[in-house]
């Protein structure tokens, strides 16, 4: 995955230096520069061309600018956008500017001494937040009426940004970054960033991640309580400015000349020269598929992404251009390339089945015929992510789900009681053939389940709340008697599994600690997971309806990983091989239970005979382990009774006996 680059605009004249840009749409950036000229450009048709919106007086020198953020509540037809179609100026002398559409100033505010150097909008709009060379940070409204000054500082704060709740506001000062509450009475999080200066900051609100950039020439990545994820090596020049793609999926890193984009865990995608000088600052589309920069020089540098690439089975999807998918065989190494009718925003490769959202369309492919694919419109809605099943796939837009067949026929709009306007966390979205797993937005320990058939809660008067918040769940695709196993990582890394059905929850159980990453295989019931320096892995997870730990732990292989670096993660799961993404971003694939494939067949096919000849052939105790649970689940005795002896259970090989004798007087009885 990489950008393509592109630049617009000219530096022939020295004074049409660029400070500061912002999107308006997928197709419109405005930008300021030093000739203190707030430009318009329209990037439609391949085409750039640029309007000036107003013309400000040589006393005035911007620092940043941001729109206002329209949240779907925004969008609704009760609302008048207009008013809420607001441009955000932030200026040398200490003001700040409310600056329409049409370039006319609605508010300037007297804000702070010295000049303003970060101005953000809260997620929702609701509020903004100022800082700048006084060292004091101040909370305004929507209005910008004065709310509270959180930070009396003497040094200037050169970066900041909204926490995900938006109660706190994480900022820079000189090595430090601090984390302070709007509540002012609750005590400052502290920690040492960088060895020099911290100039720049973004922090995701999807993945909870930030990553720092200071005058020490690295970039740094951490979790919202200050912990170091990753650190980058040295670079030649100091680090200008970094940005989060709004998914959360990716980063980019700015400096002299050069642009990196980076994947979440830190490793590096790819590293591209500009040539333009030092990067002034970054921002992406709200889409997340292009970015604009500022340089040094008097160009805007547009990029967007391109060489993503998916598999599935045989099948590998490249997006190579911005509307040119190509499809390669490998078996056959045959490629095929189509083109889509406008720019693709997102497309997810899985289940045989290939989708593709574009700014109005969503077109779905099937890997058996991928010359007549289904189309159907988008009506005005901005797709964040896709999530794919087996039956159907769910389009999520900001706080909306919509969950579409196959077929493109929409089948529901999943709600839930207490279902609120706030963004939706798309690592806490989990999907199944016939149910849906949702985090709440409020309540990060609540877990919603929502049966899609009838679009109604399974459990109607309650949810399921755990103990800690919840950071990631995955629910198992292979549904055995109408029970779904979800596992779900906490705030303390532990890892738990819990069971339910359309009567309630089953049970929930802790199975491991300090978890870094998990998955479900896709064509069986198997559950992987990387704990430190060790991937685990739970061929029959379904047993902790047992209650029994020894036989939770029967049915797990560990193998050490210590050649795949810090923090690497499981990419998927299929035909008994498990794929993982290295620290340094490299794909390494292990197969870790060569004979359960087959095993695994002969169970949920209901062939006995089949799968005692493999356990006796094999002679394997994890196999007669598992054997012996999914006898019993099935309620095959005599299976069950032979694998409980191979594995020496004796205790329960005399309570089937005991039952056998049971059934066979009961029998007896009733004949005579």
């Amino acid at each position: 995955m990489k950008f393509k680059i592109s630049k617009c605009g000219n530096n022939s004249e020295p004074n049409e230096k660029i400070n500061c840009i912002a999107w308006s749409s997928a197709e419109e950036i405005y930008s300021y520069g030093e000739n203190h000229a707030l430009k318009k450009w329209c990037l439609k048709s391949g085409s750039v061309q640029s309007t000036t919106t107003v013309q400000f007086s040589n006393e005035f020198y911007p620092t940043h600018i941001q729109w206002h953020p329209l949240s779907p509540s925004a969008l609704s037809p009760n609302i008048k956008s207009q008013s809420l179609d607001v441009l955000l100026i932030t200026s040398a002398d200490g003001k700040f500017y409310f600056v329409n559409r049409n370039g006319r100033i609605e508010k300037v505010v007297d804000a702070h001494k010295g000049a303003i150097l970060v101005g953000q909008w809260v997620f929702d709009g609701s509020a903004l937040l100022t800082a700048g060379e006084d060292g004091t940070i101040k909370i305004w409204s929507r209005s910008g009426i004065l709310r509270s000054t959180i930070v009396r500082g003497t040094q200037p704060i050169l970066a900041a940004s909204w926490s995900l709740d938006c109660t706190s506001v994480l900022y820079s000062q000189g090595t430090q970054l601090i984390l302070q509450s709007i509540n002012t009475t609750t005590k400052p999080i502290k920690w040492y960033a960088h060895d020099g200066l911290v100039l720049t900051l973004s922090w995701n609100k999807n993945n909870g991640l930030i990553v720092s950039g200071g005058e020490d020439c690295r970039y740094k990545l951490w979790d919202s309580n200050g912990n170091q994820l990753f650190s980058s090596g040295v670079v030649e020049y100091p680090i200008t400015a970094v940005s989060w793609c709004p998914n959360g999926m990716s980063f980019v890193v700015g400096f002299y000349d050069t642009i990196k984009l980076c994947d979440k865990a830190g490793w590096v995608h790819s590293m591209q020269k500009i040539d333009g000088g030092s990067i002034n600052s970054i921002a992406w589309s709200n889409d997340g598929t292009q970015l604009a920069m500022t340089c040094g020089n008097s160009y805007i540098i547009t990029a967007h992404l391109i060489d993503r690439s998916l598999e599935w089975n045989n099948h590998i999807a490249t997006l190579v251009s911005r509307k040119v998918i190509e499809i390669t065989e490998v078996k056959s190494e045959h490629t095929e390339s189509f083109e889509i009718s406008d720019k693709v925003l997102h497309f997810e490769f899985a289940y045989d089945h290939l989708v593709v959202v574009t700014p109005s369309q969503c077109h779905i492919y099937s890997s058996t015929n991928w010359n007549t694919p289904v189309i159907f419109s988008l009506k005005n809605i901005e797709i964040t992510a896709i999530i794919l099943a087996d039956k159907h796939f769910l389009l999520i837009e900001w706080n909306n789900l919509t969950l579409y067949n196959y077929q493109g026929r929409r089948v529901t709009v999943p709600k839930w009681k207490g279902m609120l306007q706030d963004s939706l966390n798309i690592s806490c979205i989990a999907l199944c053939s016939s149910a849906l797993f949702v985090q709440d937005q409020t309540d990060k320990k609540i877990l919603h389940i929502l049966e899609l058939s009838s679009n109604k809660p399974v459990l109607r008067s309650q949810q399921y709340v755990h103990s800690k918040n919840i950071v990631e769940i995955t629910v198992s695709t292979i549904i055995d008697q109408n029970l779904h196993q979800v596992a779900m990582i906490d705030t303390n890394s532990d890892l738990y599994l819990l069971t339910t059905g359309f009567n309630g929850f089953e049970r929930v159980r802790k199975i491991a600690s300090m978890a870094q990453s998990i998955a479900w295989a896709t064509d069986a019931h198997v559950l992987v997971a990387i704990q430190d320096a060790t991937l685990s892995i739970w061929l029959w997870p379904s047993c902790i309806r047992f209650n029994n730990k020894k036989t939770i732990q029967s049915t797990r292989v560990d193998k050490e990983i210590n050649e795949f670096g810090k923090q690497p993660s499981i990419v998927r799961v299929h035909n008994g091989i498990v794929t993982i993404r290295r620290s340094d971003g490299a794909l390494v694939s292990t197969a870790c239970y060569t004979f359960f494939m087959s095993f695994h067949q002969y169970v949920t096919s209901g062939k006995w005979q089949k799968a005692l000849s493999l356990c006796r052939i094999v002679q394997n105790e994890l196999l007669w382990t598992c054997l012996a649970i999914g006898a019993s689940e099935k309620n095959e005795i005599s299976a069950a009774e032979e694998a409980y002896s191979a594995i020496e259970r004796y205790e329960e090989v005399e309570y089937i006996q005991r039952l056998q004798n049971q059934v066979v007087g009961k029998t007896k009885k009733l004949i005579n």
